[in-house]
């Protein structure tokens, strides 16, 4: 099967996936996120980043977490690119209490031009922690599959272009079961002043499903990369 192929058959099943979820008794949140994305370029294949973001919930009024990552990707072929990182994130309980967690990820990624059109797939395997060596809660770690499509595109002759995407999140509950408990769509526009910097603003629509207390999500996200 070729790669637009997978494209096309991942995205079907990305967006009729929703269809079979019952989003009764979400609570609705809106929330604005703030990132800082810093890339290296250490040769023609390998590419060093890292990247800050800010979560606020509660329509935006209450501090929710703070994401550090540091991560690095290698182009194995033209269209296939093989990535990997670590992510600390602080968190916020309901008593004002912060709280550390971890997670690992490891991504393929793969890109196809369709008449001006940038596809990409990346698929993503993560898995998150609450203490670093602390074997006794092995059990209660998290291993995740992310999937994401995306198509963008460069508005010719300006510094502006366009993306939107959707991502499915899959994993185990209680039971053992592994089924999709979240899906997540995104519409956004990016600036690109020169060849070092890029700003983007984007909306996401998220929703939560099989599992106490879904959310659903609209978000405000305010990007800047700058690449060195």
């Amino acid at each position: 099967m070729t790669i637009r192929r997978r494209c096309l058959f991942l995205s079907w099943f990305l967006i009729f996936s929703l269809g079979a979820v019952d989003l009764q008794g979400q609570v609705k949140d809106f929330q604005s996120w703030w990132e800082l994305e810093l890339n290296k370029e250490i040769s023609s294949k390998l590419d060093l980043n890292g990247e800050l973001e800010q979560r606020f919930k509660n329509n935006s009024l209450q501090y929710s977490r703070t994401l550090l990552t540091l991560g690095a990707s290698y182009q194995v072929l033209d269209y296939l690119r093989l990535a990997g990182g670590a992510r600390t994130v602080f968190v916020m309980d309901g008593e004002q209490q912060l709280h550390t967690r971890y997670r690992l990820h490891l991504d393929g990624m793969g890109s196809y031009d369709l008449s001006g059109f940038d596809l990409s797939l990346r698929i993503r395997l993560q898995y998150g922690f609450d203490e670093v060596l602390a074997l006794r809660y092995l059990s209660m770690n998290t291993l995740v599959n992310r999937n994401r499509l995306k198509v963008a595109q460069h508005i010719f002759g300006t510094r502006f272009g366009w993306f939107a995407s959707v991502e499915s999140w899959h994993g185990s509950n209680n039971e053992s079961r592994w089924l999709t408990y979240a899906m997540r769509y995104t519409a956004g526009a990016r600036f690109t002043p020169n060849f070092t910097s890029r700003l983007s603003l984007r909306y996401i629509l998220e929703n939560e499903f099989n599992m106490v207390n879904p959310r659903q999500l609209h978000v405000v996200v305010l990007g800047y990369t700058y690449r060195f």
